[in-house]
């Protein structure tokens, strides 16, 4: 017998509202895309208290903004709880069967469910592939119509298979303990789905994650009991969902990475073709500059990728503070959530802290390796420059002493000479050709004897 009274179903979504370094038009964006799962008779009213730079818990309406749907045997009824917690925006969405007398089948919630998942999409105009971008968790609750005959255990199992028919209780199951009487569970599935070569426009869909408690109380007082824990619930999923989120994004950070290591490494060769090839300075300076643009994006992934670490560690802090705060006020045993942080701990930190120093050695190399390039190149360009500039000072040389020596004919002196007697004697070419080109041929001559001099004297004497 699986029957339970007044089967309640709570989905919790999460949506970023400012991420770091984001604008205020992205702030906007990130808003329109969470108002979206609330009806649009609230969106006027939604955002008018989310004015503050940093906040830890603001309501953004009402706690009660109900609504009912008709049903049979009984009708539904729900509300919407919208809140900011710091950078997150939260949201509570009620879904309960309206009849708190008589026993419901545990079948009931895959009802509450498509009401929940119906209602988000049709109020709010939203698609299937439009998912709480940083995930989401479910509470299902309600109380034993017979709680000394019943068997929590198999209760617990047929719920959590109207919620998600393709789950495992034995792989899913986190834990289990005590809270205000009841018997409550936890169960998760949590993966990876980013491929080895993919291009990730949506982060939400990084990750397969599911995460369900379900709660099954003594009685109708513990239940109402319960109510005033939403608040502590609420938060508690925050910093869980977010956890998940951070290491998500620590993967595709991680990937990019990678890619910056691939493409840098494949520019060090290029630089290397085209210095051995001689190509233009201006090629080899591009690729050069190609290679450290991607330096530089690889260097603020690999900061980005350390403050992941940084809020997966902040939130944990949170996390089990606040499951120590519930466990305490409720005089319960909830000692199966830490587990999580164990899991934490022990897997997504240390791997987080382990690839970012893998990838610091990585970019220590890639410095040490592009900076010896770039002095080489520039050596290049120096060893060029002093080329040229010699070139220019040897021809600059022979031109001033050919012109010296040919403006002697000017002021008369002896025309003589051993040059001057070679070109004129010369029968390569006929004389009246010889004598109009005698004194360009002469003072191209002994320009380019003296530059050759000139060019002995650097080269063995400098």
């Amino acid at each position: 017998m699986s029957d339970i009274i007044y089967p309640t179903l709570d989905l919790f979504l999460y949506d970023l509202r400012n991420g770091l370094g984001e604008s205020q038009a992205e702030i906007e964006q990130n808003r329109i895309q969470f108002q979206k799962k609330l009806p649009a008779s609230v969106h006027p009213l939604l955002f008018q208290k989310d004015n503050y730079f940093e906040v830890e818990y603001q309501e953004l309406l009402p706690k009660v903004h109900p609504f009912e749907t008709p049903s049979e045997p009984d009708s539904l009824q729900g509300y919407y709880y919208p809140v900011r917690l710091g950078d997150t925006y939260g949201l509570i969405l009620d879904c309960s069967i309206n009849n708190q007398t008589e026993p419901q089948p545990a079948q009931s919630f895959a009802t509450l469910k498509t009401e929940i998942e119906q209602r988000s999409l049709r109020e709010a105009s939203l698609t299937h592939g439009e998912t709480a971008t940083i995930g989401q968790s479910w509470i299902m609750s309600g109380w034993l119509a017979h709680p000394e005959s019943q068997n929590p255990d198999a209760i617990a199992k047929a719920c959590y298979k109207s919620l998600i028919p393709n789950g495992n209780w034995q792989q899913d199951l986190e834990g289990q303990g005590q809270f205000l009487g009841a018997t409550i569970y936890e169960l998760k599935r949590y993966r990876l789905v980013m491929q080895e070569d993919t291009d990730i426009t949506n982060l939400a869909n990084l990750q397969d994650n599911h995460h369900v408690l379900i709660i099954l109380y003594p009685n109708r007082a513990a239940a109402e009991t319960a109510a005033r824990f939403y608040d502590d619930w609420l938060r508690l999923f925050c910093y869980r969902n977010k956890i998940l989120w951070a290491y998500s994004q620590s993967r595709l950070l991680k990937q990019t990475i990678k890619h910056h290591f691939a493409a840098i490494e494949a520019g060090r060769k290029s630089i290397h073709l085209a210095r051995s090839q001689r190509r233009e300075f201006d090629k080899v300076r591009q690729h050069l500059d190609q290679t450290q643009d991607i330096l530089n994006r690889y260097t603020i992934n690999l900061n980005q990728l350390d403050f992941q670490a940084r809020t997966i560690d902040i939130n944990l802090s949170n996390y089990k503070k606040r499951v120590a705060r519930i466990a305490k006020q409720s005089d319960s045993d909830l000692a199966f959530l830490n587990e999580f942080s164990e899991l934490v701990t022990d897997k997504y930190l240390l791997q987080i802290h382990k690839d970012t120093e893998n990838l610091e050695r990585g970019l220590r190399l890639l410095e040490d390796t592009i900076n010896a390039i770039r002095s080489r190149v520039e050596l290049d360009k120096a060893e060029r420059d002093r080329n040229f500039q010699d070139t220019v000072a040897v021809i600059g040389v022979g031109w001033t002493v050919g012109s010296f020596v040919a403006s002697l004919e000017k002021l008369g002196e002896d025309k003589q000479d051993p040059v001057r007697l070679l070109i004129s004697n010369s029968q390569l070419v006929p004389k009246p050709w010889v004598e109009p080109a005698i004194p360009l041929t002469y003072t191209l001559t002994v320009a380019l004897a003296a530059a050759l001099v000139t060019w002995l004297i650097r080269r063995f004497w400098a």
